[in-house]
């Protein structure tokens, strides 16, 4: 935590406090008035030409690096709660199924063990296999997508990347930033998920545009408070 230290201007009482109250008037503990406090400043004293090789020797101010603010990768299994339940049901009936099958269990009068053999196991266990490693690869994929797509705020401009073989990578300064939509289904509202499209104001056409975010209210707010 920073600590700045001031002086009242009503008792001329030293006065301790940190950046976070700049936003706002303080009190002064001994007098209890209260007053604003201003960010140091610096003021241009002389303005000569020199060189960039003595400009690398001295060791001149710089502008602060860029901060990341938050970076987000779509949800997997919220932005798709229909999809989820039917593999979550289709998956657990594979395996429900298959452990009836090798402990010999009878479904309705029918005996899930005497069912055509291939190989060194049923079909129906074969059936049941293939059906988990389908929902394994399908559910892989999910999580690959998302792993590999992004949208990252910064306290300059927002990011977002996307694409698994061939990467494809949007940005969107926070000063340029003329609109930002938000798209939520009633469903999506209800599991905290939704779309974020960002404009500036040089192109007609959204040029980010994230589907599946968690939280995408919060991201909005957070760019919001970043623009000058």
């Amino acid at each position: 935590m920073q600590v700045l230290t001031t002086k009242c201007p009503y008792c001329n009482h030293e006065v301790d406090t940190t950046i976070e109250h700049l936003d706002g008037p303080v009190v002064c503990p001994s007098c209890e008035k209260p007053f604003e406090v201003e960010m140091p400043t610096a003021v241009v004293s002389s303005v000569r030409d020199v060189d960039e090789k003595v400009a690398r020797e001295n060791r001149m101010a710089s502008k602060p690096d860029e901060r990341t603010l938050i970076e987000v990768h779509p949800v997997v299994f919220r932005a798709r709660p229909i999809a989820t339940l039917v593999v979550a049901i289709v998956g657990l009936a594979a395996i429900v199924l298959m452990i009836m099958s090798v402990a010999g269990m009878s479904l309705a009068g029918y005996a899930l063990d005497e069912t055509m053999v291939l190989g060194p196991a049923s079909l129906l266990i074969w059936l049941c296999a293939i059906t988990l490693l389908v929902i394994a690869a399908v559910i892989s994929y999910w999580m690959l997508l998302s792993q590999f797509t992004s949208l990252t705020v910064t306290d300059d401009r927002t990011i977002y990347r996307q694409g698994i073989v061939s990467r494809e990578t949007s940005e969107v300064q926070h000063d340029d930033v003329r609109n930002i939509q938000l798209d939520q289904s009633f469903m999506q509202r209800l599991l905290k998920v939704g779309g974020v499209g960002i404009s500036s104001s040089g192109q007609d056409d959204l040029e980010v545009v994230a589907h599946r975010l968690p939280h995408p209210d919060r991201i909005i707010e957070l760019i919001r408070e970043n623009q000058e």
